[in-house]
């Protein structure tokens, strides 16, 4: 019963030095590495629920962290996205009129899309304060880029259906890149 006892509080004492130093790890990575995040929070209003895409394509950071005696170190690798796909809108509804947020922008944000044929769509984006980024514009053909928005750590989306096909399965997506 001893060893179980003296097991049991080893495994816990163990436990809880290894949250510390994972804690203390995090702090660190997260004062050396201040690079851009590429973190972006995307809500909806309405079906289907947005997606994002992460594209990683830099190279991975180690870092050792502190010894504690009579505790193995592990080694941490932290990577960072360069790349970042967020789908804000994929849908086969048509027509739809749909809202979406965008929160914690880091950095200039490309709006692109792709549409299947004889179909268009009107789309309006606001700031935080409520100034139109982009004015209700209507897009049509294959693909394209809308606009690229910078200077801003939030935005709020308006997508509407202008026209609709016979076939609406995946006619229109929208992404946000950078």
């Amino acid at each position: 019963m001893k060893s179980f006892v003296t097991g049991l509080l080893t495994i816990i004492a163990l436990g809880i030095i290894g949250y510390f130093v994972f804690r203390f790890t995090t702090g660190l990575m997260s004062s050396i590495n201040s690079s851009p995040s590429s973190s972006a929070i995307a809500l909806a209003s309405a079906d289907p629920t947005p997606t994002s895409t992460p594209k990683p394509t830099a190279s991975p950071l180690p870092t050792t962290p502190p010894t504690v005696k009579g505790v193995s170190t592990v080694k941490t690798t932290t990577t960072t996205t360069s790349h970042l796909t967020l789908t804000l809108v994929k849908t086969s509804t048509c027509p739809i009129s749909y809202m979406t947020e965008v929160k914690d922008i880091k950095g200039p944000l490309t709006l692109k899309y792709k549409l299947e044929g004889n179909t268009s769509f009107g789309i309006t984006i606001w700031a935080k304060d409520g100034n139109e980024l982009l004015k209700n514009t209507t897009y049509s053909g294959n693909s394209g880029q809308i606009t690229t928005i910078s200077g801003v750590d939030y935005m709020k989306i308006r997508v509407e259906s202008k026209s609709c096909a016979g076939n609406n399965d995946n006619w229109l997506t929208l992404t946000a890149e950078r």
